[in-house]
C-alpha cells in the first residue's frame, strides 16, 4: 500500500497539478512526453449539468495529469464547450508563468537553505538520485522546502510513466476559452491553491517526505487505476481511489485540500447560477465526488446536478 504522504500526493498531483505546471516550468523541469493512441468510444469524462430557467451550467471533472493524445475533449464536451459564454476553472490564470514563478518561490522556497534538516546523509542521496533526471544541480534542491521536494519526487515518477501536465485537461480547455473570447474566471487563485497544499508544520514536512523517500515508487496499476477510472467517467472508482483514500490515511490534507475548497466554491456555482447565460466549470475529478463534494453541497443546498448521459 501506498504511504500516508505518497497516497495524499498522488491525489494531489491529480487535483492540484494545474497549479504546479506552469510553476514546473518556470523552474525548468523537464516534461516527457510519451505517445499513446486510443479509441475515442473509450474515453468519457464525468458531466454534470445544473440548470434553471435562464441559466445551464455544465461541470466537466478533469485530472490534471494526461497522457499525451489522449482523446478526452469528445465532441458531446466541444459542443458543450462551444456554447458556453463564460469559463470557470480552479484558477484563472494556470497557464501564466509569469504569476507563478513568485509563488512558487515564496511557498517552495527556503531561502536559509535547510532542506537537508533533519535528513540523514543517505536519505540525500536518495533524493539526489530520484530528481537527477531533472538536473539536480540546476534545481540547487538544497533551497526547497521539504513538501515540494516530495511532490517533485512523486511528479517525476508520473512523468516516468509517460503522463505530462502541459497536455491537460485544464490548460487545453483555458487556450480554447482564450482563443475564443470567452469569459475566463476561477473561484480561487494561485497563491491561496498553493497555500493549501502546503503541511502545516515543519514536522510534517519532514515525516511526509521521509515517507516518500522510503516509498518512493509509484506503481503504475495506481495511476494507471485513477486515469482509467476519470477516462470512464467511474465516479465510484474516482472516490474509492481518491477520495476515500486521502480520507482515511491523510485527514489534514483532505479537509484542506477538499472539504474546505469546496465550501468555499459552492456558494461562488450558486451566484453563477442566478445570473444568465451557459456556463462550463472545469475543476479536478476528486471535488465533483465522494460525500463532501461540490455536487453534494449544491444539493444540500436544493440544487442538483445532474449526470449527463453519453
Amino acid at each position: 500500500m501506498l504511504s500516508r504522504l505518497k497516497t495524499g500526493l498522488l491525489a494531489v498531483t491529480a487535483l492540484l497539478g494545474c497549479a504546479f505546471a506552469p510553476m514546473a516550468q518556470a523552474e525548468a523541469l523537464t516534461h516527457v512526453k510519451t505517445a499513446q493512441a486510443e479509441a475515442p468510444a473509450t474515453v468519457k469524462p464525468a458531466i454534470w449539468v445544473i440548470s434553471d430557467a435562464d441559466s445551464t451550467i455544465y461541470l466537466l471533472g478533469s485530472i490534471h495529469v494526461m497522457k499525451p493524445e489522449t482523446p478526452w475533449l469528445t465532441p458531446d464536451i466541444q459542443s458543450r464547450f462551444d456554447n458556453a459564454q463564460d469559463v470557470w476553472f480552479e484558477i484563472p490564470d494556470l497557464d501564466d508563468a509569469d504569476t507563478a514563478k513568485p509563488i512558487a518561490q515564496k511557498y517552495m522556497i527556503d531561502p536559509t537553505g535547510r532542506m537537508a534538516a533533519g535528513l540523514m546523509p543517505e536519505e540525500l542521496e536518495i533524493i539526489a538520485e530520484l530528481l537527477e533526471p531533472l538536473d539536480y544541480r540546476t534545481l540547487q534542491i538544497d533551497y526547497y522546502r521539504k513538501w515540494a521536494v516530495g511532490l517533485l519526487i512523486t511528479m517525476q515518477q508520473v512523468k516516468k510513466l509517460g503522463y505530462v501536465t502541459d497536455t491537460g485537461v485544464d490548460v487545453t480547455l483555458m487556450k480554447q476559452a482564450r482563443e475564443a473570447g470567452k469569459g475566463v474566471h476561477g473561484f480561487e487563485t494561485m497563491e491561496s491553491q498553493m497555500q493549501a497544499l502546503v503541511p502545516e508544520t515543519e514536522a510534517d514536512e519532514l515525516a511526509g517526505l521521509r515517507a516518500t523517500l522510503y516509498d518512493f515508487e509509484v506503481r503504475p496499476k495506481d495511476v494507471d487505476d485513477l486515469f482509467s477510472a476519470w477516462k470512464q467517467g467511474d465516479t465510484e472508482a474516482l472516490t474509492r481511489l481518491m477520495i476515500d483514500k486521502m480520507q482515511a490515511e491523510d485527514p489534514k490534507s483532505y479537509q484542506r485540500l477538499i472539504v474546505e475548497r469546496n465550501a468555499a466554491w459552492e456558494p461562488q456555482i450558486e451566484q453563477i447560477l442566478a445570473g444568465k447565460g451557459t456556463v462550463f466549470i472545469t475543476v479536478g475529478a476528486g471535488h465533483l465526488v465522494g460525500p463532501d463534494s461540490v455536487i453534494a453541497m449544491l444539493k444540500q443546498h436544493g440544487i442538483t446536478a445532474e449526470r449527463v448521459a453519453y
